[in-house]
Parts: structure tokens; sequence; C-alpha cells
């Protein structure tokens, strides 16, 4: 069952060792509940003897710990303690759950309104780790949320859509990603063109056709569309407000 225990004191005879117990040194005092529970298992494998002789050699059951090979081989060290907080570090958790209880915020975001309050750098990246282990900034999962919002309530395209996540501070690697994944069929964004076209040209019925023509062109261009889809889409809107 295991190496033969050695109990201190004892002679190295036949009837002074037990199959299965053996003494490992520990470097502090066990409390006395795990001493006990130690003496239980010893008795489990070896017997009340082997127990009886094992109590007599240690002493105190605060003494260095008995143990049975297989018991408490499995033991797992504890976690590290969490870091102490500090002012500091109070005050940058205050200044970013309050950012992003706000508004949804890009960790970049974050970051500037950590330094805006004259917080030092590593209490500053000491307070972004602690909101990325926590789910609380996601560059790529704020920058899908924020392409959906800017395509389905402001109808704009993809010109127009890196632009705003390069202003809210979105790494350029997580947009290039991120409009790659969120890359929309064809149908689907020349459908929403022509819907932000027609609403567009109904409040330009006052002017002359040339005008509208150049005012709505003008107006899709900064929506971020471009190329041959908005002449297409102008047409189409112009025609059906009756300006051409």
């Amino acid at each position: 069952m295991g190496e033969l225990l050695q109990f201190p004191g004892a002679r190295a005879s036949g009837d002074a060792q037990e199959e299965g117990v053996e003494r490992r040194s520990a470097p502090s005092r066990l409390p006395r509940e795990v001493a006990e529970q130690t003496l239980d298992d010893i008795e489990r494998v070896a017997g009340p003897d082997a127990r009886r002789r094992a109590e007599q050699a240690v002493g105190p059951v605060d003494q260095p710990r008995w143990t049975v090979p297989g018991v408490d081989e499995g033991s797992v060290a504890a976690p590290p303690p969490e870091p102490t907080s500090t002012r500091a570090s109070k005050r940058a958790e205050n200044v970013a759950i309050a950012a992003l209880t706000r508004h949804d915020a890009s960790e970049g975001e974050i970051r500037a309104k950590l330094v805006a309050k004259g917080l030092e750098e590593q209490d500053v990246e000491a307070e972004l780790d602690r909101l990325r282990r926590a789910g609380l900034v996601d560059d790529a999962a704020f920058a899908v949320r924020l392409v959906d919002r800017l395509r389905e309530r402001k109808g704009l395209g993809d010109q127009a859509i890196r632009s705003t996540l390069r202003g809210r501070l979105v790494p350029q690697a997580v947009i290039d990603a991120v409009l790659v994944e969120q890359a929309e069929d064809e149908d689907v964004a020349e459908a929403r063109l022509l819907e932000v076209a027609e609403d567009r040209a109904r409040r330009l019925g006052s002017l002359a056709p040339d005008v509208a023509e150049r005012r709505l062109t003008a107006y899709l261009m900064r929506k971020g569309y471009s190329g041959s889809s908005v002449r297409t889409a102008v047409r189409a809107a112009l025609a059906s407000a009756g300006l051409r």
C-alpha cells in the first residue's frame, strides 16, 4: 500500500512498522482538526494499533503531519490573495464604473477618462485589467454593438462607421476584423441606401432638380456611401420624390 512508516523514536523492527503509513515532515504545525483527521485516516488504513503508536510517537496533535499515501497527495495550493485596495485603485474603479454606467464605452475611452483624472499609469492599467477580467470592457463586442446601431438607427455606410469607430478609440485591427465579420449582404446594403436616399429626397422638394441632386449626393457621401450605388440611389430617390 505504500512505503513503510518509521515512527519517531521507535525501533526499526517489524513490530514498529505498519504497512501503508508514512511520515512526512511539514514546515509548520497543523491545526488540531486536520491532525485528528489524519490520525483517523491512519486508523482506517492500518488499524487502531497503528493510530495508538502514531499518537504516542508524535505527541500533541499539532506536531508534524502524518499522512497516508494517496489521501493527501492531491491537495491544492491556496489561491493568491486578492490585491489590497488602495485609495488610487478605488478612485480608478469609481471613475470607470461611472463612465460605463452613463453609456457604452471602448477600452480606449475608459483609459482616456482615467488618465484625465490624473491617475498614475500603473493604476490605470490595473483598473483596465480588472474590467477586462470582469467582462466590462471588450472592444470587439463594443464595436459589434456600435456597428449595429449605426446601421439600423442612423443608416450609415461602412466608411462612416469606420470613421466613427476610430473616433471612439477602437483599435484599427479590431475595426477591420469586425467590419469583415459583420459584412452585410449587398442587397441589404443597397436597400438601406435607397431608404436613406428617399427619406432625404422628400425634404428637397422645394429645390431645383440639379440642386437637389447635388445636395442628396453630398448627403449620402457624408453618410459613408460612395461609388455607383450612390448615383443609382440618387436617381431613384429623386424620381420617387418627383424631382426628375
